[in-house]
């Protein structure tokens, strides 16, 4: 292979390499280990985004914490995320990039890293809502907000 031949090959591995989106090439040469997400909390506008008792989730199996609360639908959207009680990097869980609205019984996967963005709910009805805090795939979490019949 002739030197012209060499760089171009290079090159182009960069490109390709560049064009990886980062949380894709950071998957590729990265390894995490599996998170412990024991101390979470559900932290939003509707408790002043502090990490209290009453707002801890509770694991109920191996792979799946939950907590139940109650919200008020007033139409304004309640804005919060799922994270440790110190904000630590890794474990605050929230969207990947700009808040966005989650439907209910519609699970959607978080990120928690340091540039999650908040997550929004808009109850239809006031009411008692259960958030589960699934973490089958340790990496990738998921959440869902499901309605408790009174």
């Amino acid at each position: 292979m002739n030197r012209l031949t060499k760089l171009t090959v290079v090159a182009l591995s960069l490109v390709a390499l560049g064009a990886c989106s980062t949380r894709a090439a950071r998957d590729l040469i990265s390894f995490e280990p599996t998170k412990n997400y024991q101390d979470m909390y559900l932290r939003g506008v509707f408790n002043w985004w502090e990490a209290t008792d009453k707002f801890k989730f509770s694991r109920v199996s191996p792979d799946l914490y939950t907590i139940t609360i109650e919200l008020i639908a007033d139409g304004q959207p309640y804005d919060f995320k799922v994270a440790d009680a110190n904000w630590t990097p890794e474990f605050n869980c929230g969207f990947e990039y700009s808040p966005r609205r989650v439907e209910l019984y519609d699970p959607v996967e978080l990120i928690c890293e340091q540039t999650s963005q908040n997550i929004q709910f808009v109850p239809s009805d006031t009411g008692l809502f259960m958030f589960e805090f699934d973490i089958s795939d340790n990496r990738e979490p998921e959440l869902t907000i499901t309605r408790v019949d009174n």
